[in-house]
């Protein structure tokens, strides 16, 4: 067990990166949606509104890792805005490079007509198209060497969050506005709510230059990000979670300046230590006191937790024989979302539904094929940190990736054979400290954890799971890097 697991246990460390990398995609591009009514001063801000280049240095505390870039220019009928952004990592000793870019075109009331998007890494790339008719949003989504497309009904409007800052700016920004709006994230294919408000004016010193800004906070899934925005609406500076800003800059600047090699590792800088270290492998129970965030943000009672206040007991589950059933099974009732191919687990693919026969064979217990895939995923997938969109066909086509890699490809091939199943995201225990991982669960008569990337089945009980569902919902782990606190009170 310990020489096998040093290797897994080195990649669930990097599912951080993944997290990281989204809150980037959400700094870089914010397409917002809200209703065509409340743009009463669209022609107002048109007029504002001029052709316009805005660079930005990334940093990551003293560090600079990467810039972003903005770009905005008068088109047929409407304007066409570009943003990018570059972010240069080390993982594990290895350079990455993080390429995110989003064209889109608007009317001249700034409504979104459509928009590209793109993610690039070392060994993945991610490409979502979409095109509004009525209120209808068509996408199509490369994956796995192929096109799917798919079509998502909009109850609004949507508009583009680099017009909105213009005609916030003509309609005038008062401390104290409160604006709502709601956004589509191509990378994670859904749409979030988002709360912004104008906190103050407050003077940035940027070069040994003062500039009076309106300092903006917009929160979303309970994270916060905080804009300073001059009277011309550019973005002077902009501060997330985990310690990422991005600064105004010249071209020049942004391209060539302050660049260094970056000597933080973000992995043991989002570690969680703990003073009393758990000294048994695969422990099957765990007692500990979780602080410093609000629990009741999360659902941490389950099948295999249970919480008392800011007390988290986790048992690990047994395997008994007797409670299985025949595959495929009967989707019913609140089963069905877990049966459902979607964007990243596209378990209706002709290729995927063929793997996963292939590796079930002649089982049609779904304890014993549940146990088959997993085997077969932790075989097959070469254990290599990675930043990626996963989605269940690219792993199956490159057989690459960290523990989401296996987590998605996992579960998608389960739903292929009829086995309802999910994605589960949390922290688990490696030598002192715990760390952002995610595996999964599937039912099998009763829901039991499984994690692809580590061979466990059921999990080990240092396995907390804080959210379940695809990386719109993982997202939400943000609120707990760097804040939150465990105290082991209990193991056996």
């Amino acid at each position: 067990m310990q020489n096998e697991g040093n290797r897994p246990y080195k990649i669930i460390r990097v599912f951080i990166i993944i997290i990281w990398m989204l809150l980037m995609g959400v700094l870089v591009q914010r397409t917002y949606f809200n209703a065509a009514e409340s743009y009463s001063n669209a022609n107002r801000a048109g007029q504002q509104l001029r052709p316009r280049e805005e660079w930005m240095g990334i940093y990551w505390g003293n560090d600079k890792v990467g810039y972003a870039v903005s770009k905005i220019k008068k088109a047929f009928k409407g304007y066409e805005i570009h943003e990018q952004g570059i972010m240069d990592l080390t993982v594990m000793g290895t350079p990455q490079r993080i390429d995110t870019q989003i064209t889109s075109q608007v009317d001249n009331a700034f409504m979104l007509k459509s928009f590209e998007f793109r993610m690039f890494s070392n060994l993945f790339s991610f490409q979502a198209k979409g095109t509004i008719k009525g209120k209808k949003l068509h996408m199509d989504l490369l994956s796995g060497g192929s096109v799917k497309k798919s079509v998502i009904p909009l109850k609004e409007i949507p508009c583009l969050a680099s017009s909105i800052k213009p005609m916030m700016l003509a309609d005038g920004l008062m401390v104290g506005k409160k604006l709502r709006y709601h956004v589509f994230d191509p990378s994670t294919m859904s749409t979030t709510p988002v709360e912004v408000l104008v906190e103050g004016i407050e003077e940035v010193t940027l070069r040994d230059k003062h500039i009076d800004c309106y300092r903006i906070k917009s929160t979303f899934k309970g994270i916060e990000l905080r804009s300073w925005i001059d009277e011309d609406g550019s973005t002077i500076k902009e501060e997330s979670p985990l310690g990422l800003m991005m600064l105004k800059e010249s071209k020049t600047d942004a391209l060539t300046e302050n660049w260094g090699e970056t000597t933080k590792d973000l992995i043991a800088a989002s570690a969680i230590p703990v003073k009393r270290p758990i000294m048994i492998a695969d422990p099957s129970y765990l007692k500990v006191r979780i602080k410093n965030i609000n629990l009741d943000e999360f659902n941490l009672s389950s099948h295999r937790q249970k919480r008392s206040e800011n007390v988290l007991e986790i048992t690990r589950e047994q395997l008994s024989v007797g409670t299985s059933y025949t595959i495929p099974f009967t989707p019913q009732g609140d089963m069905k979302p877990y049966l459902t191919p979607t964007a990243f687990l596209q378990s209706t693919d002709k290729t995927l539904i063929e793997k996963a026969q292939e590796i079930v064979g002649s089982e049609r217990d779904a304890l014993e094929a549940v146990t088959r895939i997993k085997e077969w995923v932790y075989r097959t997938i070469e254990k290599k940190p990675t930043l990626s969109i996963p989605s269940a066909l690219d792993v199956l086509r490159v057989k690459v990736g960290d523990c989401n890699e296996h987590s998605t490809l996992f579960v998608a091939l389960c739903r292929a054979v009829g086995i309802p199943s999910k994605l589960c995201a949390g922290i688990v225990y490696n030598q002192g400290s715990f760390y952002y991982h995610a595996w999964a669960d599937v039912f099998v008569g009763r829901w039991m954890s499984v994690d692809p990337t580590m061979d466990q089945l059921p999990v080990d009980a240092t396995h907390i799971c804080f959210v379940e569902g695809g990386l719109d919902k993982q997202l939400e782990i943000i609120k707990l890097i760097g804040v939150v606190t465990l105290e082991v009170m209990e193991y056996r």
